[in-house]
Order: C-alpha cells, then structure tokens, then sequence
C-alpha cells in the first residue's frame, strides 16, 4: 500500500567504457564526477574502478563501479546522459554484479593518435613538446572532439580523445599530421569498440 516506506535496495552497478584512459586518468575524468553526482542525488557511491589493457600495455577499458539505492529505470535514465557528458564512447555499458547487461550507452567514438618518438631526430624531440602539439590539436578539433588523456610507451606516445564524429576530428588532424615534427610517421586510428 505505501510503497514509499519499503525499504530501497541497494545495488552494484558497473559502467564498462571501452576507452584508454589509464587509473589516474580515469579516476579523473569519471570516478570524481560521478560520485559527485551520486552523492547529490542521494543514491549511492562510487566503491571502484579499473582499467585493463593489453600485453602491449595499451588500456582498452576501464570500468567504474557503484552502490547505488533504489536503483530504476529513471535513476537510470539520468546516469546515462551524465555518463555521456563525462565523454562516455559508444560501445559503454551498465551492468549488474551478475554481469547482466543493464543499458548501452555512449555518444562519442576513441580516436587514438599514436607518435613515433623512436623515429624522430632528439633535436625534434627537444624543441617541441607535446603540450605545444595539444594546443594546437585542440583550436583544430574545437567542439568536434575532447582529449581525454596521454600514454608514454618505449617507442611511441599515444595520445587519445573521444569525438563525436570521428572523421570530423581525423580531418582537422590531416594538416598537422602533414606538417607537425612531432607528427613524422603518427598515425591516427579509431580504438575499436
């Protein structure tokens, strides 16, 4: 009869977000914000996070896990677009702590541009940095895309962003792939989901 006096149950909801963003990146970009959010609504918390990769070392998802009360279709409906704002890439995920696919969700795609800093002369390497490069990519891609964060490997430096439209983004990169020293042999490509 009083529904509004039975007790909510508390559940583990996971988001899975096929992305590149390494612990500290990820904990920055979604864990903060979203228990942020969670906190304010009053509903739950966020109890974790991972971000998993590849023998190479490349992370290729991450997830962000949560207790969350009361949890319905509206509580849902609300999480999704603040996941999407966050830059959650298509292909993204609720589930619930059986595995059970609860919502996809995801507005924008991973382009990863990859530098070749085995190749470059260290005369290149001294005089720009990747800051000047980032600054220059973001007047480029302006609203089409977002960097979201940067890996060092042994050879090369990668470089990931979430765009809303990815070819949009890959164009505006054409010229300073062409022209940029640091760009010498990069190459740019979409993480598949």
């Amino acid at each position: 009869m009083f529904s509004f006096l039975k007790p909510q149950k508390t559940v583990t909801v996971t988001a899975n977000l096929p992305t590149c963003l390494t612990d500290a990146q990820r904990a920055a970009r979604y864990d903060g914000p979203v228990q942020e959010a969670l906190a304010s609504w009053g509903v739950g918390s966020v109890t974790g996070g991972t971000s998993v990769g590849e023998a190479a070392g490349r992370v290729t998802g991450c997830t962000v896990t949560m207790q969350i009360k009361g949890l319905d279709k509206k509580l849902l409906d609300r999480l999704v677009p603040h996941f999407e704002s966050l830059g959650a890439p298509r292909g993204s995920v609720f589930t619930d702590e059986d595995g059970k696919e609860l919502r996809s969700f995801g507005s924008t795609q991973v382009l990863v541009l990859e530098l070749d800093m085995a190749g470059l002369p260290d005369a290149v390497k001294a005089e720009h940095k990747t800051d000047e490069l980032l600054e220059r990519i973001n007047h480029k891609i302006s609203s089409g895309g977002r960097f979201m964060g940067q890996r060092d490997f042994d050879k090369t430096t990668e470089l990931y962003f979430h765009c809303r439209a990815i070819r949009n983004v890959e164009a505006a990169l054409a010229e300073l792939l062409a022209d940029h020293p640091l760009c010498a042999g990069a190459r740019a490509f979409p993480l598949a989901a």
